[in-house]
């Protein structure tokens, strides 16, 4: 009986949600969408329409044991009128050294898609996956002319959600209890905010704090470098990422659809935060049912404000080797 703005406005305006790329990530994204309920149609959108079409009878296969949803696939113009685009397309990771290595066939992918999404669907909010997820976003914002607080990457949000749990693996503290933020490049030359990081107000820059006997020794240099090969290390094993990101990106569409105002660290454009300007890294941002609502210019030391500005260039001269500037 009792509904707070936001719901309304997410029951009566924001209900459809495209996918444009139906492999591990896409078809995993789509279940948990379709788990929590995110939306009343959503659209997936592949390469290869009749996979594409597979899952869609798989979904519906689901629905009655999550909850009710429009489900499709299509062409692009499928997308008409979406409120959130989620874009995993990519081109394979065959031998990938890291992420970088994407750019250049990625950008490609994005020329021919951006431009012809974003006219489909000149209100809706970009979210991107695809790696080089930070270069990717920029280019989304430079090919749709979209505002960039409807074009978010993934970023570190990952990178962060891994470092909080484990943290928490290692401490015994539930990671929602974990401030801790990984920004920058979601790449090779991220870091972590040591110096604001805390559990219950309590800082630990220096220490990770062990509360049960049962937790290994470990300290926060070594976490920090566990997180970072994450994506590498589930990669090496299985040859793809998937659980993880989709319930990241889905957080991020949760945080829209419901205007919740959660602070979450998402790729955006840096306009002179730090003196870096004209690309897109990861910085806590307020989230909201109109994109990005403010991006929170933390008060780094003066070795995470190198760090950030390190990945900066490492991503300006990558995305110059690309053709994109």
């Amino acid at each position: 009986p009792f509904l707070r703005i936001g719901e309304c406005l997410m029951n009566q305006n924001q209900q459809k949600i495209s996918l444009v790329g139906v492999g591990r990530v896409g078809s995993m994204l789509a279940l948990t969408i379709l788990i929590k309920g995110l939306a009343k149609e959503m659209v997936l959108v592949g390469e290869n329409n009749h996979q594409a079409q597979g899952e869609v009878y798989d979904l519906i296969h689901a629905s009655s044991f999550a909850h009710p949803m429009k489900i499709y696939a299509g062409p692009i113009e499928a997308t008409s009128h979406s409120d959130i685009i989620v874009v995993s397309a990519s081109v394979p990771m065959t031998n990938m050294k890291n992420r970088l290595d994407l750019g250049t066939g990625n950008a490609t992918l994005f020329r021919n898609l951006i431009p012809q999404l974003s006219q489909l669907s000149p209100e809706a909010i970009f979210i991107i996956i695809t790696n080089p997820v930070d270069i990717m976003t920029y280019y989304t914002i430079r090919l749709s002319n979209f505002p960039p607080s409807r074009v978010i990457g993934t970023g570190t949000l990952i990178d962060s959600g891994r470092f909080r749990s484990l943290l928490g693996l290692y401490s015994g503290i539930h990671p929602e209890d974990i401030h801790a933020y990984i920004l920058g490049e979601h790449g090779e030359s991220e870091f972590p905010v040591l110096s604001l990081a805390d559990f219950g107000g309590m800082g630990m820059e220096n220490s990770l704090p062990v509360c049960r006997k049962t937790c290994p020794l470990k300290n926060l240099a070594e976490v920090f470098e566990e997180a970072k090969d994450g994506g590498m290390l589930v990669y090496r094993h299985k040859g793809y990422t998937n659980h993880a990101i989709a319930l990241a990106t889905c957080t991020l569409i949760e945080a829209i659809f419901k205007d919740s105002g959660r602070i979450l660290p998402v790729s955006t454009l840096i306009d002179g935060y730090l003196g870096v300007t004209d690309m897109c890294l990861s910085m806590p941002v307020v989230l909201g049912q109109e994109g990005i609502l403010k991006i929170i210019e933390l008060n780094m030391n003066e070795q995470e404000q190198t760090a950030f500005r390190s990945s900066a260039a490492v991503l300006k001269k990558a995305a110059k080797e690309m053709g994109i500037e």
